[in-house]
Formats: structure tokens, sequence, C-alpha cells
């Protein structure tokens, strides 16, 4: 009897310890973010107010619950340009929709931003709750005689105010754009950004700026390069989502197939390797993640440029995590 339970007990310690036990390796597995069901319009391009005949178009935006319980939408969302206008240079307005009830259905309100008669420009932004001086924040490219991030607050979600000056405007790429903002492990925020030319490597660059008060700016850090450009980066609109240990990257390929989103996966938040960790490809163009009600959605934008049956809107489908 000794003996048996002996050599039973040797059975199990070497199955425990044999690290390639299929339960092991499955828990170290990152889990794949999937599409479930059908992505469907979630607002018109063209606001219910705009009576004229002008076609409208969605890009870049983003998804903010207010403390009542109310979910807001803010993005891109612009006529195509009138005669003697650039498509990329006219984009004056900043959308806002709210709802309290289905993410189908949608309440227009007025442009969050209106640069029709200023600048006519006005890029993709970020939102998020600034708990330190209990104010929305909101990170967006703007372009006052270049292409610069700039700081907005607002305490209703509704007005917003721009704050003097520009981000790292020493410092950053003209053209870095697409923010995305989310309160690190480190208690700072974390502005993730698409550029190029991060300490002096010519890429498509996610680089991360680190802040507290949306004043001050640490240096920015490059947490992806792709070598596939020396003069622009080709990326756009990046997510940065932490589940469970795992961290993931989502990014749009845009000037590779428009509607194209990787997803990289990583155990360090301050390294992406794209090379040898895309875990799956998606349909979307500037995908945006969010819960809501108790479900996760995640979302798809535009295109800006005018394609027969495409509807230049916002489309969103719940999203599901697989291993």
């Amino acid at each position: 009897m000794n003996k048996l339970l002996i050599m039973l007990l040797a059975a199990y310690t070497a199955i425990s310890c044999d690290s390639s036990n299929p339960l092991d390796e499955q828990a170290k597995e990152p889990a794949i973010p999937v599409l479930a069901g059908e992505s469907r319009k979630m607002i018109d391009a063209k606001p219910d107010f705009i009576t004229d005949e002008s076609k409208w178009f969605t890009n870049d935006h983003c998804f903010i619950e207010d403390k009542e319980g109310t979910l807001h939408w803010f993005g891109i969302n612009n006529p195509y340009p009138p005669e003697g206008k650039e498509l990329y240079r006219y984009h004056p307005y900043l959308g806002h929709c709210t709802t309290t009830g289905s993410v189908m259905d949608w309440k227009r309100e007025e442009f969050a931003i209106d640069e029709s008669n200023g600048s006519e420009y006005i890029g993709a932004p970020y939102v998020v709750w600034h708990e330190e001086s209990q104010r929305y924040v909101m990170v967006v490219e703007v372009w006052h005689e270049q292409r610069r991030l700039q700081v907005y607050w607002s305490d209703d979600l509704y007005n917003w105010t721009p704050q003097e000056g520009y981000i790292l405007p020493d410092n950053l790429w003209i053209g870095t754009r697409d923010p995305h903002i989310m309160k690190g492990t480190d208690g700072k925020y974390w502005i993730h950004v698409v550029g190029t030319g991060n300490k002096g490597v010519k890429q498509s660059q996610v680089l991360r700026i680190k802040t507290t008060d949306f004043k001050t700016f640490e240096e920015p850090q490059t947490i992806l390069g792709i070598n596939d450009c020396t003069w622009a980066t080709l990326i756009e609109s990046p997510f940065v989502v932490q589940r469970e240990d795992k961290w993931y990257l989502f990014f749009t390929y845009a000037h590779r197939r428009y509607a194209e989103t990787l997803v990289v996966v990583s155990d360090d938040p301050d390294h992406f390797d794209y090379d040898n960790n895309t875990i799956t490809t998606l349909f979307g163009h500037a995908a945006e993640i969010f819960t809501y009600k108790g479900q996760e959605y995640i979302t798809s934008c535009g295109p800006e440029d005018q394609h027969y049956l495409n509807h230049q809107s916002v489309s969103i489908a719940p999203l599901k995590w697989i291993k």
C-alpha cells in the first residue's frame, strides 16, 4: 500500500510540474476579440437639423457615460466640402449625440465644437472624466497654422472651452493625431496617439504621452513601431484595452486597407510587437470599445471618401472575447 501511494504521489507531482500541461498553456493564451453579429448603422452621418441636399460623413469618434447615465458620442462629422474646399482640410464640425436607452436610438445635439467660422478644421477627439479637477477633458486635433493637439475642458459635456497652447508642440510630428485616453496603472493619464519620428525613428508609431493635469506632459514614449514608411504614419486610431493580465492594442492600418483594424497583444503595456503578436484582424475603421448597460460594444465609421452604397456613418456591434 505504501509503495502504491508513493507511486501515485510521484505521478501527480510530475503532472502538476509539467510546463506543457494544456491547462497551463491555455491560461497563458490571450483572448481573441470578435464582432458578435452584424455591425449595424448606429447614427446617420447627416444631422437631422441640416435640411439642405448636402451629403455628410463621420470618422474618428469616442464615447463617454456621464454621471447621470447618459451616453455621449463625439466624433468627426462633416459635409463633403463645397466647391473650392478640400476634403481633408474642410473639417469644421465635431458632432455630438446622446442616448439614455438603446445604442440604436440617439438624439442629435448641437455641434460640440464648430469651426465653420474659424479655422474650418477640428479633428479626432477623445473625452474622459478628470477626477482631480472634477471636469471633463477632451484632447482633439486642431489646425491653427499647423496641425496640433489641443486640450478642451467642460463641466457638462455640452459647452467646451479650449486651453491655451498645445500638447508638446516642439516634440510631436505635425499630424500626430487620433487620441485615446485611459487611466494608467501608475495613476497617470495615458494619451495614445499615432505619429512618426519619435526619438528620430521614421516609422509608423503609436505613442504614449503621460500627464496628470493635462497642462504638463511627459516626453512621448513609443509603444509600437512598424517599419513601413519613412515620411508619415500609415496607421491610425489606436485604442488600448487591459483585460486580465494582458494588454490589447487596436489600431487601423488605414493606409493599407481602410477598414482593417489589427489587434496586438502584450504582457507589457509599454511594448507591443506587431511582427510577432498580432492576434487578429477585424473589419472596421477607427474602432472604439465601450460598455453600456452591461454590454460591451465595438464601433466603426466612415469612410470619408464617397463610395456607392456606403453610409459614411457610425456602425456598432456587440464585442465578445473568446479563447
